[in-house]
C-alpha cells in the first residue's frame, strides 16, 4: 500500500496538519486553553496517527499517536500547560515534519524519535539534542550563497527540460524494447524443438538484462534531471518583495495626484514566483491598481457622505496555492455597477439590448474586461472601471493564469489573479481527439465525466450536461478544432469539466492520456496568434502536442458552437454499473486511496469530508447510494453518529455503512455494530482486499 503516488498525498496533507498544530500550540501557550481550539489539534494529530498507520509509516504513527495521548491528558486536565510542555510538543510536532520529509524524500532522519517519544510519555522534553538549531542552518545557508547570471539560469533551464523531453523517449524506448522481447519469447516458444534454440535462447536472456539495465539507467536520469530541474528553477524564483516597492509608490502618486486619501497594505511579499512570471504579473498589478485608485476609491467628501472614512484602503496579499500563487487585489470603494456595464456595453454597440439585459450581474462584471470598456470616454463618462484591464485580460491568458472578479457597488472590489509559479513547465491532462493528442493545462480541469445519451439534455435550443447540480454547456473539441470523425460514436465518451473565470462548461474529447508535466515551447511568430493554441509541448515518443487555451474554448462556446451527442449516440445503451459507494473521511490520505481502490475495482465513487457533508451529498442526488465507507473521528459529527443519523432516515435506513477506524479496542467495534454499521475495518490492518471483501459481500 506504501506506493510514492499516497506518499506524495499524505505528505501534502501533513504540511496542512502540521502547521495547524504547530500554530495552535503557540497560540495556547498565549491564550491559555481553549477546549474547541484544543479538539482541532487533537483531531489533527489523531488524522496523522491513521494515515501514518494506512502507510506503514510505524515511527511517525507512534509520535503522533503519543502526541495525541498526552493531548488527551492536557484536554482531561491531567496534564497542566506549561511552557516546558509546550517546548515538547513543538518539538514532537517538528519530529513529525522531519519524519514525513523523510518519508517522503528519503535521507537521514535529523530526530532522535525515542528521546522524542520518551519525553511524549512523561511529559517533559529529555536532555537529548531533538533537531538541529534554526541558525545553524541560516548559518550554513550565508555560506551557500553565490551568484549567477539570469542569462545562464535560463540557458540552464531550457537544456533541463530538454533534458526531460529525453528522459520521457527514453522511457518510451524502453517500453518498445519490452514489446520486442515479448514477441521474441512468443517466437522462441514455437521453436523449442528448432536447432540452435538454445543459442536463441540465450541471446533473448542477454536481451532482457539489457532491457532491465536499460529500465534502471532510465529511471535514474529521471531522477537526476527532476532535482537539477528544480534546482535551477528554485535558483530563477524571485519574491514578490522585487516589484511591490514600485507598486506601493505608484499608488502613493497616483493617489496624491487626484487628491485621494488611501492606505496602501501589502502582505506575502515573500512569496517567490518565477522570474519571467514576476515580470508578467507587473504590468497587470499596475493596471489593476490603477484602476482600483482611478475609479474605486471615491473622493475623500464623496466617501464621508456614504458614511466611509474619508481615507480608502487598498490591499495587495499574496499566497501560494497549490503550483501556483494567489494573488488579491482588494478595495473599499464605490464598486462596479452592473447596470452602468449594460449601458455602456449596449452604447458601444458590443451588445444588443437584449443579450445585455439577459446576463447576471456577475456576468455583466466582465465585461470590462473587452477593449471597448478602455476608451478615454468611458473614463470620464461613466464612474465604472475599464482602463487597462483589457491589458490584464490578454496578460492573464498569455500566461495561462485566471482572473476572477468579485464586487458589491458601493462597498468595494476584489479582483483575484492566479497565476502559475513558472512559464517553463506545465502540469497538463493529455486528451485524444480523433487520434490527435492535445495538452490542457491541469489547473482549468475540474473532472473528468464519462456521458451517455441519457446524460445530455437540450436547453435553449443547445446541448447541456448537469454535474452536481449545475447546467453544462457541451461542446465537441472535435467540431472546434475541424477534426471529421473517424469513427462512430461510443456508447459512452470522456467530457472534461473545465472551469474558467467562475465558469464552468464540458467538453467532449476521444479520451484521457493521463496527467504529466509538459515543457513549454512557444510556436514562433508566424504562429503565436493562432486561435485556440498558447504553445507546444514534445512528447515521450517525440511527437509534437500542442497546447489548447482554454480563454479561446470559452469564447468558442459562448458563440453557440456546442455539441451534437444525442444524434451521435442515438440508440446507444448504457453499460451495466457497479454499485454507488459514498466514502466519508476527514483525512485526505484516506479518502483518497479508498476511491482509487474502489474506482478501479468498478465502484462510482463520491467523496464527503465530513459527517454533515455527507448528508448534504445524499441529500443532493436524485439516486440511492448503494453503500457508505465512513471513518469515526470526524470535525462536526463522529462516523458513529452518522451512521445512526443514516438509520433514522427512511432514505439510508437499509443502506450498509462500514466503518474505517484506527480506534481498534472491542468498545470501538461494538459501538459501530450498535449504531448500525454492517462491518469495522481497523486500519492498522487495513489492506485493499480486506476493503474489497467486505463491500462485495455486501452489495456484490
Amino acid at each position: 500500500m506504501k506506493t510514492r503516488k499516497y506518499i506524495e498525498i499524505f505528505a501534502r496533507e501533513a504540511e496542512e496538519h502540521l502547521q495547524l498544530l504547530r500554530q495552535g500550540f503557540l497560540v495556547m501557550e498565549k491564550d491559555g486553553l481553549v477546549p474547541e481550539r484544543l479538539h482541532a489539534l487533537l483531531r489533527s494529530a489523531h488524522t496523522l496517527k491513521g494515515s501514518a498507520r494506512m502507510l506503514d509509516l510505524g515511527q511517525l504513527g507512534q509520535v503522533a499517536h503519543d502526541l495525541e495521548t498526552l493531548l488527551k491528558e492536557v484536554e482531561s486536565g491531567s496534564r497542566p500547560l506549561t511552557p516546558a510542555l509546550t517546548d515538547l510538543l513543538l518539538v514532537a510536532t517538528d519530529a513529525l515534519e522531519a519524519l514525513t520529509a523523510q518519508a517522503h524524500s528519503g535521507g537521514e532522519i535529523a530526530v532522535n524519535v525515542d528521546a522524542v517519544l520518551e519525553g511524549l510519555k512523561i511529559g517533559v522534553l529529555p536532555e537529548h539534542p531533538a533537531l538541529p538549531t534554526p541558525r545553524a542552518a541560516e548559518e550554513k545557508a550565508e555560506r551557500d550563497t553565490v551568484r549567477a547570471s539570469v542569462a545562464k539560469l535560463d540557458q540552464m533551464v531550457n537544456l533541463l527540460g530538454e533534458m526531460f523531453i529525453v528522459r520521457r523517449m527514453f522511457e518510451e524506448r524502453g517500453r518498445q524494447m519490452n514489446g520486442l522481447r515479448g514477441r521474441l519469447d512468443g517466437f522462441l516458444r514455437r521453436l523449442r524443438r528448432a536447432e540452435n534454440y538454445h543459442q536463441c535462447k540465450d541471446i533473448l536472456d542477454d536481451f532482457t538484462r539489457l532491457t532491465l539495465d536499460f529500465e534502471r539507467d532510465t529511471l535514474a536520469l529521471g531522477y537526476l534531471a527532476t532535482e537539477l530541474h528544480d534546482g535551477a528553477m528554485e535558483l530563477r524564483m524571485l519574491p514578490l518583495s522585487t516589484i511591490t516597492d514600485d507598486l506601493a509608490r505608484m499608488t502613493r502618486d497616483l493617489a496624491r495626484d487626484q487628491q485621494k486619501e488611501i492606505h496602501f497594505s501589502l502582505s506575502g511579499e515573500e512569496v517567490e514566483l518565477d522570474r519571467m512570471m514576476l515580470e508578467a504579473a507587473r504590468p497587470m498589478l499596475l493596471h489593476m491598481l490603477r484602476n482600483a485608485v482611478d475609479h474605486g476609491i471615491e473622493p475623500p467628501e464623496e466617501r464621508q457622505r456614504a458614511g466611509k472614512p474619508a481615507a480608502g484602503r487598498v490591499e495587495l496579499s499574496a499566497r501560494y496555492e497549490g503550483g501556483f500563487v494567489r494573488l488579491v487585489l482588494r478595495d473599499d470603494g464605490g464598486g462596479i455597477d452592473p447596470e452602468q456595464i449594460r449601458r455602456v456595453a449596449v452604447e458601444r454597440r458590443l451588445l444588443a439590448p437584449d443579450e445585455a439585459r439577459q446576463l447576471s450581474d456577475e456576468e455583466a462584471i466582465y465585461l470590462i474586461l473587452r477593449p471597448g470598456f478602455s476608451t478615454r470616454e468611458f473614463i470620464t463618462d461613466v464612474s465604472g472601471r475599464g482602463v487597462g484591464m483589457d491589458v490584464v485580460k490578454a496578460n492573464v491568458d498569455r500566461v495561462k493564469g485566471n482572473l476572477v472578479i468579485h464586487s458589491i457597488p458601493g462597498k468595494g472590489t476584489e479582483m483575484i489573479l492566479l497565476l502559475p509559479l513558472t512559464l517553463a513547465v506545465v502540469t497538463s491532462l493529455l486528451v485524444d481527439c480523433e487520434g490527435e493528442v492535445y495538452a490542457i493545462p491541469l489547473h482549468y480541469v475540474s473532472e473528468i465525466l464519462r456521458l451517455a445519451e441519457k446524460d445530455v439534455l437540450t436547453e435553449g435550443g443547445r446541448e447541456v450536461v448537469r454535474v452536481r447540480g449545475n447546467t453544462l454547456p457541451l461542446f465537441a473539441l472535435r467540431e472546434i478544432l475541424g477534426h471529421p470523425r473517424q469513427k462512430a460514436a461510443p456508447k459512452r465518451i470522456a467530457a472534461l469539466v473545465l472551469n474558467f473565470r467562475e465558469q464552468q462548461l464540458a467538453c467532449l474529447v476521444s479520451k484521457s492520456l493521463g496527467v504529466q508535466e509538459l515543457v513549454v515551447k512557444g510556436m514562433g511568430k508566424q504562429l503565436k496568434s493562432v486561435e485556440f493554441f498558447s504553445g507546444a509541448t514534445i512528447l515521450g515518443d517525440g511527437a509534437p502536442a500542442l497546447i489548447l487555451s482554454v480563454p479561446d474554448l470559452f469564447n468558442a462556446s459562448l458563440a453557440g458552437r456546442g455539441s451534437r451527442l444525442r444524434q451521435e449516440t442515438e440508440g446507444a445503451r448504457a453499460p451495466t454499473r457497479k454499485g454507488r459507494i459514498l466514502v466519508v473521511d476527514d483525512s485526505i490520505t484516506t479518502r483518497t486511496m479508498e476511491k482509487n481502490i474502489l474506482e478501479t475495482h468498478g465502484y462510482e465513487v463520491t467523496i464527503a469530508i465530513s459527517g454533515p457533508d455527507a448528508l448534504n451529498k445524499i441529500a443532493g442526488v436524485d439516486f440511492e447510494f448503494d453503500l457508505v465507507v465512513s471513518d469515526v473521528e470526524m470535525p462536526g459529527m463522529s462516523g458513529f453518529e452518522l451512521t445512526r443519523k443514516l438509520r433514522e432516515m427512511e432514505r439510508t435506513r437499509e443502506t450498509p455503512v462500514i466503518i474505517v477506524s484506527s480506534r481498534a479496542s472491542d468498545a470501538d467495534k461494538r459501538q459501530g455494530i450498535e449504531a448500525g454499521a454492517q462491518a469495522y475495518i481497523v486500519k492498522g490492518s487495513f489492506d485493499q482486499g480486506t476493503l474489497l471483501s467486505t463491500v462485495e459481500t455486501l452489495i456484490g
